[in-house]
Order: C-alpha cells, then structure tokens, then sequence
C-alpha cells in the first residue's frame, strides 16, 4: 500500500507565483480534462494545480466548478474554433476569458493550435495580448482580485527568436508563460526574456529528475499529462516523494 508520505513532503515544498500560494511545483496540463467535468478528482489526488480545457464554443464549462479543499489551484486554458487570431478570433478569447475567470484561479490563452493556424508567432499576437490583458484588468478590479493571465506556446528550437507572444507578455502585464518545450535550453533563453514573468514548463516530463531540470532552468511551476495516464496517483506520489 502506498505511504501517504509523498503527500506530506509536498505539503513542505510549495510555490509561490502570480501572487498565488500552489502546494507543490507539479501540475497537470489541459488536455486531460477538457471542460472540468472531472476536475475535482484531480484536484484531489496531490497536484499543486490542475488545468482544465481547452474551452472554446464547443467544449463549455462543466458546473458547477468546485475548488480543491487542499489548496491546489485551478487553472481553465481558453481557445477558440475559428483559425488565425483576426478580430472575431480574439472576440472569441475575450468571451472564453469572462467566461473562465470567475470560476479560475489562473486563465491561459492556448496558442498551441497549428491545426487552426495559431502559434505564438501568428499575426494578430500582439492585439491579442493587449485586449486580453485589458479585460483581464476589467474583471479583477469588478472582482476585487486579480486573475493572473498566461499564454500558451510552443518554444520552437534552441536559437530561434523568442516568439513574438513572449515580447507581448511582457510588454503588456501578462503574468507568465506555459511553455511546451523538452528542450532546457530553449527554456533557460525563453526564461531569461521573461523578466519577472512566471514560467510554466510542459512536455516530456516523465521523472522528479525531469521536474528538478525545469526548475533549474527557470521554471516555477511544471506541468504532465502523459506521466501521468500512463502511471496514475502511484506516479505522482513518487515524483512528489523523490522531490
């Protein structure tokens, strides 16, 4: 039978980022739950954080949404259907956006689409980030509490110009980056543009190993999806204990 050891060492090792307190650096990625349906299991089983969607005009939100009583954080990743990032495309964030946030400890724009055509590369980037950190604004001051803003993106190769969305991120107040990348270098020079963005690394994390290197290289929080359907609580628990 598994110790519950590994759940007390997380409880010894939280983050602190975007202003908010997450248990443990370990988080699951968006993808595996697409509409929250299933979050409160998750939420449950020792991640820092757990990431729900992509949601868009087809996959809703499930309600009601209900937070985790161990303190691990909810994060909802929008996107729309429509491809490219013209005006009606980021209309479509904006509505996903004030749909999300009330329900979301962190909100992130997905720009991992090349099958709609989007990257964080694509013409229209800056437009969006500008709008989506202005309603971002707008909903934090209606509620009293800021809602910290993310965009997701591709790293690219090791060399590359930083994506455009990063320079965005920046330049307009968003409050970190998720970032699907296995290479740590590519994630040491995307980390060291960010000033004081907070860097979520993802993609092909399989042990506490993996975790201690995207740390090393600049990310505060990590996230797995794959690890974890393949190897399940047993595996969290151990990436946890080995932490």
């Amino acid at each position: 039978m598994m110790s519950i050891q590994p759940l007390l060492s997380v409880r010894s090792a939280p983050v602190e980022a975007m202003g908010l307190h997450f248990p443990n650096p370990i988080g699951l990625a968006a993808g595996f739950d697409r509409t929250g349906e299933h979050a409160p299991s998750p939420l449950a089983s020792g991640f820092g954080h757990v990431e729900i969607g992509t949601i868009n005009s087809e996959a809703g939100l499930a309600t009601p949404l209900r937070h985790s009583a161990n303190g691990a954080r909810l994060g909802i990743n929008i996107g729309s259907l429509r491809p490219g990032l013209d005006d009606l495309v980021i209309e479509d964030f904006e509505m996903r956006l004030r749909q999300a946030a009330p329900f979301a400890d962190y909100v992130v724009a997905n720009l991992t689409a090349p099958a709609m055509q989007r990257s964080g590369n694509s013409p229209g980037v800056d437009q969006l980030m500008r709008r989506l950190s202005k309603v971002r604004d707008e909903i934090s001051e209606a509620r009293g509490s800021r809602t910290p803003l993310l965009v997701k993106l591709d790293g690219g190769a090791i060399g590359d110009p930083i994506p455009a969305a990063v320079t965005a991120a920046c330049v307009y107040g968003l409050d970190g980056i998720v970032l699907v990348s296995d290479r740590l270098r590519r994630i040491e020079e995307i980390s060291n543009h960010m000033a004081a963005l907070t860097l979520i690394s993802v993609g092909g994390i399989q042990t506490a190993a993996d975790i201690r290197a995207r740390l090393v290289a600049g990310a505060s929080l990590v996230q797995i999806h794959r690890a974890f359907a393949d190897g399940g609580k047993q595996l969290l628990f151990r990436m946890l204990a080995e932490l």
